[in-house]
């Protein structure tokens, strides 16, 4: 490499390692050694440029033939030769930052070669170090800052905030000023050796021959793999879209549009040293070429040795690129002499050079440490500094110190390039598809400092832009998911990066001694020696205990971001509205003059302020949603008409979307808590923000179905839920009238987008209905339907079933509420009307359920249409003159019928009972009762006029038996004692209506087959109420099998038949012992029965009356039964005594038997003395009696 005077000045000031050991350091060995790896991620050309070695005695004065002709992009070569010397950019790293973004917040440093190398030469150069920093995520982006022509030359007026406190605070007098910073020098001779060296270059430059192509890149500083590929374009990483950020959404954000995006380097690489990952940016040019593929070509003076400097100089440039040789060309006065070939890794063993790279290693870690310590906040601005022969770095805060002497925020000229890089970073992390929630904490502080970075009215686009991004952050584009974002304070942000921190033992080491004004300070250049002298412990602080955001919270902070940035475009927009155009005047009216301003200290200004005091109170009415605290001044008339293909325009589409679903968010969280007033308030401006949505994104294939589906699906749900909450509508009606002032601005906002401002297209959807629960069904209803038409089927199946689910549900609410209002109504017009619109209901709810193929809730609504049908049937009941029930219609028949109809498909459709146990239990039991109806109304109002009574008897005895068909009276259910009693109580209805027939057949044959089925239902009807223990139903059957054996008495003539027929009568007698004795218990004390003690007859009384009114067995029907059984229990026995004292009947009753019959008698006979006692005593008198009968 050309030799510089700068170097020649900094060798006499290098404090050499062997001053620092006392004795010369080792020799490079293995242990020595370092890590170092490079990838190329960028290069302008595809493969190192081929060189001839030039033959001695070439004068390296005389230009070549290509000197400065050569294309820069072929030979790799600037033509401008600034390598080695510093870009003089100040943007430098913010240019390969926004190359490259997805770098960023990987790696720890993104710079130019040139400030690497100055940093690692800080502790053997007395140079002077000028840098600024500044911190994005866990990255430093480091640019050289020039002191002499930011600072010290006056005509700069950018820099003056920087240069008053400069020449305040760090400069104590003009000595220093001159001591610390002087000029670059650009001496003659440095111009020639530089223009001596780049004609070197040039002429190592091989003409083309035939022969081997050297290596590519790629091969020589190897393989890029998943980040990038050699010679692509740096941009193509930043188009990857996350799942969540749709690509439409990240087209319509705005691109900073800045001078400063692109890298002007010839090669980008990332540059791995130890554990530190560098992107650094390099133009050295590399030669290849034979069994040399990869080289780095210098010039020495043959007259000077290398120092160390050069040769740290030289070693890291090859680290950087991956060179393994160094190809050095000595020369005298110009004249080539010889080459020599040096490997990297003899470099730092070379005679004069001899430097450790273990040292090197421990100084980069050390500054890395120090600058990542204490560069902390992202945005601000940072200076690292030390002055020629200063041994004292240190580091200044410049946002925070010059805050005050700024004009504005974009004083800084640093400010916008580091905002908009915060803006693109934060972006690019939100659209990369391995983004997740840890990463939240770190995009959110990005993209606050952006916005604290960049003024709003220079940058509009950006800080719009940015608070539509934390906005993103909090609530999802999606309204079905529910994403976990961290909880996070406005002060203090958790973060989920690793990030270095001093140990405590570690304070007096960066301390603030000898600078007040310095965020750390190294106290000597010689502690960067030191091993891990500022290594952090690696230990992450402990973070504070915090408690998780809910999603109304998530909601409302996304909405705060909304308001702003729809303020923002308005604000815009309203700058950008052309003026009002004056009325053209009509030649039928006087143009009135202007004269009011003569009044406005007059006598006649008393007139004024009533006039405008009534204006503005008329025009406190123009717009009902925006709050008194809220500025109206542009609501409800567009100031500019938005254009969908500006930025505003696209930005707006993104926020009214954003607002729509945070709303949705917050109207699912309140209908989840019962507060169905606010859920309709959040889902009126949900809907308001989603129509505004639509009309300003109309024709964009962006639009969002699945978000109209979701908020309409929703206020179909906050209606249904109002329409079963009817008493607490004066509570819901208080909860609209609530609103927020962001809620206020965006509702503003939206509105200026409506062609009718105060009306939205969903107004429909969100009405509120005071006590009034049809209309709150059939709005519900309209919004599951119009849920259902924008719902595509194929792309949106779970949410199509689901909301025909929805639809079905209310439809089937509706049918009820109808059907039950109908029940309670007089026969008539309005009667059939209301039971044809619940008919309809149903029909519509199973078409809803057909269509989410829910076969269960299918069956349920043909089980309530059965329903329906028999409250059909009931308003035929035709009725007599005396208001008696008249028989058996045939119209009624037809609506049972449908009923049967309608209960046999919802059987069909369950097939069996393993699938849905308790729907196939419900539909049996509904079939059951619908047959045990109907039978049991032809029973009783039998059709005689139109049919005979055998028809009818037989059509009773199939609808009966198929009532007990559909009766399960074994499976265990809840329902099943009501089974059991149904079924009971059918085989005694089927056993009267056989009795009955036994008494009138005056067929001998049919008359057997009347008894026989007769007895078989008595008997069956008699277990079951056994079972079900209830007595007097078991006892009045029993007392019709009695009555039954009495009527077969008659017609004997024997008496061993009439004792048999007796003695089963008594049978059937003895079994209502049991009976009596449930009787008992269920009765209670008497009223007889109390003490004579008044307070424990109170007491007793009170026990009485409680037993009574929680007693299954009635009191009256009690006693007329036992009046009854008393009654037939004397004639029986009479009977029986009376038959067994003739002669012909001794034989078929033994006399034990016979006078065991007679005590029974002389028994009942007793009791019959006592029929003043109370029913208590009678019924265990009974019982004993009973007691008494042989078995």
């Amino acid at each position: 490499m050309m030799e510089r005077d700068t170097e020649t000045d900094r060798a006499a000031v290098i404090p050499s390692t062997e001053k620092k050991t006392c004795e010369p350091p080792p020799p490079p060995s293995q242990d020595q050694d370092v890590k170092s790896t490079a990838v190329m991620k960028y290069a302008s050309v595809e493969s190192p440029v081929r060189f001839s070695v030039l033959q001695k005695l070439t004068d390296l004065k005389l230009p070549p033939a290509n000197w400065l002709r050569s294309q820069e992009g072929a030979t790799g070569i600037k033509s401008n030769m600034s390598w080695g010397t510093g870009s003089g950019e100040p943007f430098s790293s913010l240019s390969m930052a926004n190359t490259f973004l997805e770098t960023v917040d990987e790696v720890d440093v993104i710079t130019d070669a040139e400030n690497i190398k100055k940093l690692l030469k800080i502790p053997f150069s007395k140079g002077s170090v000028s840098m600024a920093v500044h911190r994005v995520g866990r990255t430093l982006l480091l640019d050289e800052f020039d002191i002499y022509s930011s600072l010290l030359r006056a005509e700069r007026e950018n820099w003056r905030w920087l240069r008053d406190f400069y020449l305040e605070h760090v400069l104590e007098n003009v000595k220093e000023k001159e001591k610390i910073f002087s000029r670059k020098k650009k001496t003659r001779d440095y111009l020639q050796n530089r223009s001596m060296f780049s004609k070197f270059l040039y002429r190592s430059i091989e003409d083309g021959k035939e022969g081997e192509s050297p290596p590519s890149y790629s091969e020589v500083c190897g393989e890029e793999g998943e980040e990038g590929a050699v010679g692509s374009c740096p941009d193509e990483a930043n188009s990857r879209l996350a799942p969540g950020q749709s690509l439409s959404n990240g087209d319509l954000l705005p691109e900073p549009a800045d001078p400063s995006l692109r890298s002007e380097f010839q090669r980008n690489v990332l540059w791995t040293f130890e554990d530190i990952r560098m992107l650094i940016g390099t133009d050295m040019p590399i030669f290849g070429g034979g069994t040399h593929p990869a080289v780095s070509l210098r010039l020495r003076d043959m007259k000077k040795p290398i120092n160390v400097l050069t040769g740290l100089d030289y070693w890291l440039d090859n680290l950087m690129c991956n060179v393994p040789e160094l190809v050095m060309c000595y020369h005298l006065e110009g004249v080539v002499q010889q080459y020599e070939l040096i490997k990297t890794e003899e470099i730092p063993n070379l005679d004069a050079s001899r430097f450790s790279p273990q040292v090197i290693k421990d100084i980069a870690q050390n500054i890395l440490s120090f600058l990542k310590a204490n560069c902390t906040k992202e945005g601000h601005t940072y200076w690292l500094l030390k002055g020629n022969g200063d041994d004292v770095v240190k580091l200044y805060d410049l946002t925070t110190l010059c805050s005050e002497n700024m004009e504005d925020k974009t004083s800084n000229p640093f400010s916008v390039p580091v905002a908009m890089l915060l803006y693109r970073v934060a972006r690019n992390m939100l659209m990369d598809s391995n983004c997740h929630k840890e990463d939240f904490p770190t995009v959110r502080k990005l993209l606050k400092q952006c916005i604290e970075l960049l003024d709003e009215d220079k940058h509009p686009e950006i800080v719009t832009s940015a608070n539509y991004l934390l906005s993103d952050l909090f609530v999802p584009d999606d309204p079905n998911e529910d994403p976990c974002v961290p909880a996070s304070s406005d002060t203090e942000d958790q973060e989920f990066w690793d990030s270095s921190f001093y140990d405590d033992n570690d304070d007096d080491d960066v301390s603030q001694d000898g600078d007040n004004l310095a965020v750390a300070v190294i106290k000597s250049v010689e502690d960067l020696y030191e091993r891990e002298k500022y290594r952090s412990s690696g230990n992450r602080p402990p973070n504070e205990a915090r408690q998780p955001m809910s999603v109304e919270e998530r909601a409302r902070a996304a909405l705060s971001y909304v308001s702003k940035a729809m303020m923002l475009i308005d604000s815009y927009a309203s700058k950008l509205a052309p003026p009002k155009p004056a009325p053209f005047p009509s030649p039928s009216k006087a143009i009135p003059l202007h004269y009011a301003k003569l009044f406005q200290n007059g006598d006649d200004s008393t007139s004024k302020p009533e006039a405008v005091g009534g204006q503005e109170e008329n025009s406190s009415f123009k717009d009902p949603v925006v709050s008194e605290d809220t500025p109206s001044q542009h609501a409800l008339t567009p100031c500019h008409n938005i254009s969908k293909d500006s930025w505003e325009g696209q930005l707006k589409i993104l926020l009214l979307k954003k607002a729509a679903t945070a709303y949705f968010a917050l109207s699912d969280v309140a209908n989840t808590l019962g507060r169905y007033g606010c859920a309709l308030r959040y889902l009126r401006l949900a809907l308001l923000c989603y129509d505004a949505f639509s009309a300003l994104s109309f024709g964009l294939p962006h639009e969002n179905r699945n978000l109209q589906t979701s908020l309409l699906t929703l206020a179909g749900d906050v209606q249904l839920m109002m329409a079963k909450h009817v008493d607490n509508h004066q509570v819901y009606e208080a909860e609209l009238e609530v609103k927020s002032q962001d809620d206020a601005i965006i509702s503003r906002s939206a509105k200026q987008e409506l062609v009718k401002p105060l009306c939205s297209k969903h107004d429909w959807a969100t009405e509120f209905f005071m006590h009034d629960i049809e209309s709150c069904l059939e709005t519900s209803v309209r919004c599951y339907e119009e849920a259902t038409i924008r719902t595509n089927r194929k792309e949106s199946h779970n949410q199509f079933l689901n909301v025909n689910k929805r639809l079905g549900n209310v439809q089937n609410e509706i049918g009820v509420i109808l059907m039950n209002r109908a029940a309670g109504m007089e026969h008539g017009p309005e009667q059939d009307k209301t039971l044809k619109k619940s008919q309809c209901a149903f029909e519509s709810g199973i078409g809803a359920f057909r269509a989410a193929m829910d076969t269960t809730n299918i069956a349920l609504l043909h089980s309530n249409t059965g329903r329906l049908m028999r409250v059909w049937a009931q308003s035929c009941v035709q009725h007599e003159k005396d208001s008696k029930r008249g028989e058996f219609s045939h119209q009624e028949r037809i609506y049972y019928n449908k009923a049967r109809d309608h209960y046999m498909k919802a059987v069909h459709i369950l097939k069996d009972r393993s699938a849905f146990p308790m729907v196939w239990d419900s539909v049996q039991w509904e079939l059951s009762t619908t047959f045990f109806t109907m039978a049991t109304l032809l029973q009783d109002f039998a059709p005689l006029s139109i049919k005979a009574e055998e028809q009818v008897e037989k059509e009773v005895v199939d609808l009966m038996t198929r009532s007990i068909r559909y009766c399960d009276t074994e499976t265990e259910s809840p329902r099943q004692p009501l089974a059991q009693y149904r079924a009971a109580t059918i085989h005694h209805r089927l056993a009267s209506m056989f009795h009955n027939a036994y008494r009138n057949q005056s067929e001998d044959q049919k008359r057997k087959q009347a008894r026989s089925q007769a007895e078989h239902h008595y008997g069956k009807a008699c277990r079951l109420f056994q079972q079900l223990e209830h007595p007097c139903e078991l006892t009045r059957v029993q007392l019709e099998r009695v009555a039954l054996c009495e009527y077969q008495l008659g017609g004997q003539t024997t008496a061993g038949s009439k004792v048999r027929t007796l003695s089963t009568a008594l049978g059937y007698m003895a079994e209502c012992r049991e009976a009596m004795h449930i009787v008992y218990k269920e009765l209670g004390p008497d009223e007889e029965d109390t003490t004579p003690d008044g307070e424990n007859a109170r007491s007793n009384d009170l026990s009485k009356n409680q037993t009574v009114v929680s007693s299954l067995v009635p009191r009256e029907e009690s006693e007329k039964l036992l009046n009854i059984l008393e009654s037939r229990l004397q004639h029986l026995l009479h009977t029986l005594i009376k038959t067994a004292a003739s002669g012909k009947a001794s034989r078929h009753l033994p006399s034990s038997q016979l006078d065991q019959y007679k005590k029974v008698y002389a028994s009942c006979l007793r009791g019959m003395a006592e029929s003043s006692a109370g029913l208590m005593r009678r019924v265990q008198n009974m019982a004993d009696t009973l007691a008494l009968l042989p078995p």
